[in-house]
């Protein structure tokens, strides 16, 4: 498992640093870490120590963590003081997840017998790097899932054949005459020892064997004790524990080694304590071998597909499960219930793939079921390597069939039926339920439109269209019919009918109404429809409505005079929605013979406007806050009040108001109206209450928020200083006090750019150079922030062995705690 964190964290440092850095022997760097820690010359805070000593902030190890997939708070419990209760920590199955990430296959990756270094990994990491998802090898997830499937018995009851050996423990209890329990182990020599009867040799006997003959060494003593009715003493013997038994699981698994099992555990037991077979372990070929023979062969497969076990043995002390290197593996995917990677016998072939991979979809397309086959070295050609087998399944599922061998490394693909239909007819349009329909000679055009529910009311019967389709050339001809009296029209396979709407062919009836309403925009046109109408479905007047007259342009479609477009005709309006009598006012007056004003009748495209009332507008209100006697949302009173007057409406500034750190902001819209953000605007307030005049007004408008602030007694200094920190503001002290207070300058402070921001958002920037620079002078409540230069090519190779190095102790912290 160390092998494996090594070969992760050399994969983490390939993924964080360019090919073209130097390469830093990462396992290296490990395996120092781990025998110091090991002998004891390192503690785990050492190790810390070393972290923060290379510079590395907890943050850049959650980057890290977070760059790799892996929950950022992962090493907290070792970095962050007090955070070792709830931080995760990695267990087995994440650290082969993380392989699995990398697309490192675990337990496979040698580097000429040494453990590999940083350049290996980035060549290993460049090559795996393709997400291409491999099929995975059919049974291997019964021994990665989680589970206790396969967790021993440890304690009774046991099958009726097992054999009591040494190491077992028997629980005797004594009823009726007696009152009595005892614990009987077996001896080594395979006896156990009854008190006041003596010693009774079990080593061979199952339990019923063994009562059969308690009843002849408890009767010599209890006389109640005895077979039949006349019993007036009983007795119960049972396992307490079973015996332990030492098996070896050796071959292609994932942990070879000796393990500990209980007698009546089975090889699946001892392979699932062993991870089950590796990546080129058999599944269907399993050996138990007790002493110089083969007792069961254990086909998982059997087990898997048909719930048989046959060869799942109990094991006895000694015996060894054999897992030889797997046979013949072909691969079958596409439209089968269950695609995978499969182990195939010498006598199976395609019909036994396909029945292990669980049988073959609905929707598979039998006769044409693909081999791809790589050819064997004798049948290759320059350039040819593998060839295409093409073969019918249809038979050989249904009777057996032709048998069809399956060759090492064939890739086997069941193809999906076309999802073209045949046999079909659609129709579209005018109808009760368009649709496509099933074809059968001889139908008619009359049936599919009865099928289809019938023709709409608005239906076009003049004129119907059969859009044909020619299978010579896969051309399309079109057929026109009449439903008045042509329904009896034979149809074909494929044939498209389209029956047209009515109203399709007429113009579009609409109008449209814009200003005071509550819901401008275009309405469709009912016949005999008012403005009054219109108004109402528009949801009515909005409070700004002018309610002298409305304006409707409509398509002059006979102009008086050339070049006109529209007559524009003004019409009263009222608070009641409903046209007045009065008649038409303005300039262009109705025409004789048009009805009057309250039954005016719209006409298609006509354009209604309802004007705003001259002057109106909505109140608009602002926000101040912080220290005013009366903090609060204000209406304006006037469209040019100004900053100081709504101070003034707030009963003034409080003693605790600090002028200067005045936080102003202002709603500001974005081109095209795609929304709005607040933004900060700089205000003197000092100097406009020093100076209160027409130059120093600043006019409110909608939506501005005004904050107030406490005075502030510090100056915040940050950025490339020794010690960012908070200083106490002293009037009339420079910038180079602040910068002095805080440690002064960093190695890679770039003084030439030091700003100072404001707290009432101004900034100002040191300027100039040599003798004749200008740098600000910061205020309470200020922010001195003094930026660093560009890293240099040397900087940054550094910062990138040092990442390097963070990844490497990292990597070791998990070892670690997990050991």
């Amino acid at each position: 498992m160390y092998r494996r964190l090594f070969i992760s964290a050399g994969l983490l440092v390939a993924l964080a640093t360019p090919a073209s850095a130097q390469v830093v022997d990462t396992a290296a760097i490990i395996r120092n870490i781990q025998q110091q820690v090991e002998s004891g010359q390192m503690s785990v805070e050492e190790v810390l120590a070393r972290l923060q000593a290379a510079g590395v902030t907890v943050e850049q190890v959650r980057e890290r963590l977070r760059q790799a997939g892996y929950p950022e708070d992962l090493l907290d419990r070792y970095l962050v003081p007090g955070a070792a209760a709830g931080a995760p920590a990695l267990s087995t199955a994440q650290v082969e997840a993380m392989l699995q990430r990398l697309a490192i296959p675990s337990g496979e990756l040698e580097v000429a017998g040494r453990a590999p270094t940083l350049a290996d990994s980035i060549a290993m990491d460049t090559l795996a790097l393709p997400t291409v998802v491999e099929l995975p090898v059919f049974g291997r997830d019964l021994f990665l899932r989680a589970s206790t499937e396969f967790t021993p018995v440890t304690m009774g009851p046991v099958p009726p054949n097992y054999q009591l050996g040494p190491g077992d423990e028997l629980v005797l209890i004594l009823t009726g005459d007696i009152q009595d329990i005892y614990t009987l182990p077996v001896t080594r020599e395979g006896f156990v020892v009854i008190p006041n009867v003596g010693r009774v040799s079990v080593n061979g006997l199952t339990l019923d064997q063994l009562r059969n003959a308690l009843y002849t060494y408890l009767g010599r003593v209890y006389s109640g004790i005895r077979v039949g009715p006349e019993a007036t003493a009983f007795f119960e013997v049972s396992i307490g524990a079973l015996r332990r038994n030492q098996v070896y699981v050796i071959g292609e698994v994932e942990r070879p080694g000796q393990y500990e099992v209980t007698s009546v555990s089975t090889v699946l037991d001892a392979l699932y304590q062993s991870g089950g077979p590796a990546r080129n372990g058999s599944f269907r070929n399993i050996q138990v071998r007790r002493g110089d023979r083969i007792i069961s062969t254990l086909d998982i497969y059997e087990y898997l597909t048909r719930g048989s076990a046959g060869g799942d043995v109990a094991l006895n002390q000694g015996d060894v499960v054999h897992v030889p290197i797997r046979g013949r593996r072909v691969q079958v995917e596409g439209n089968v219930m269950r695609p995978g990677i499969y182990e195939v016998k010498g006598d199976e072939g395609l019909r036994a793939l396909i029945e292990l991979a669980g049988g073959v979809e609905p929707e598979a397309d039998l006769r044409r079921v693909q081999i791809d086959r790589v050819l064997p070295p004798e049948q290759r050609q320059p350039g040819v390597g593998r060839s295409l087998i093409d073969v019918n399944i249809a038979a050989l599922l249904d009777s057996g069939g032709e048998f069809v061998p399956l060759e090492p490394g064939d890739q086997v693909y069941v193809f999906a039926v076309s999802k073209e239909r045949r046999n079909t007819i659609t129709l579209r349009g005018s109808v009760w339920s368009p649709g496509v329909y099933a074809y059968t000679p001889g139908l008619t055009l009359a049936e599919v439109i009865d099928r289809a529910g019938g023709l709409r009311d608005d239906a076009y019967l003049s004129r119907a269209q059969i859009i044909r389709l020619e299978p010579l050339d896969l051309s399309r001809s079109m057929i026109p019919v009449s439903l008045l009296g042509e329904r009896d029209v034979e149809l074909r396979e494929y044939d498209e009918i389209v029956v047209y709407s009515v109203s399709e062919f007429q113009a579009q009836r609409v109008v449209t109404i814009h200003g005071a309403v509550r819901n401008p925009g275009t309405y469709e046109l009912r016949d005999n429809m008012t403005i009054r109408d219109l108004v109402l479905e528009a949801g009515g007047l909005t409070d700004e409505a002018y309610l002298l007259e409305a304006e409707v342009a409509r398509i002059e479609e006979q102009p008086e005079r050339p070049g006109d477009l529209t007559r524009i005709i003004r019409v009263p309006v009222d608070s009641t929605y409903v046209v007045s009598g009065a008649g038409a006012s303005g300039g262009n007056e109705l025409r004789d013979g048009e009805p009057s004003a309250a039954e005016f009748v719209l006409d298609r495209y006509d354009n209604v406007f309802i004007r705003s009332r001259p002057g109106f507008e909505p109140q608009r209100t602002v926000t101040i806050t912080g220290e005013v006697r009366f903090p609060g949302r204000y209406s304006l009173q006037r469209k040019d009040e100004d900053l100081l007057s709504l101070i003034e409406r707030a009963g003034g500034l409080t003693a605790d108001a600090y002028p200067g750190g005045v936080r102003y902001f202002r709603v500001e819209h974005t081109v095209g109206d795609a929304g709005s953000h607040m933004a900060r605007v700089n205000v003197d307030l000092i100097d406009m209450l020093d100076y209160s005049s027409d130059r120093n007004r600043l006019v409110l408008v909608e939506g501005d928020s005004i904050d107030i602030p406490e005075y502030i007694t510090t100056v915040q200094v940050e950025g490339a200083v020794l010690y960012p920190t908070s200083v106490i503001f002293e009037a009339g002290k420079g910038l180079d006090y602040y910068v002095g207070r805080a440690g002064g300058y960093a190695r890679d402070a770039d003084s030439g750019r030091t700003r100072v921001e404001y707290a009432n958002g101004a900034v100002q920037t040191v300027s100039g150079w040599f003798i004749f620079k200008s740098k600000p002078q910061p205020e309470a409540g200020a922010r001195v922030f003094v930026p660093a230069k560009p890293p240099t090519a040397e900087s940054e190779f550094q910062f990138r062995n040092m990442l390097a190095l963070l990844t490497a102790i990292t990597t070791m912290v998990i070892v670690i705690a997990r050991n």
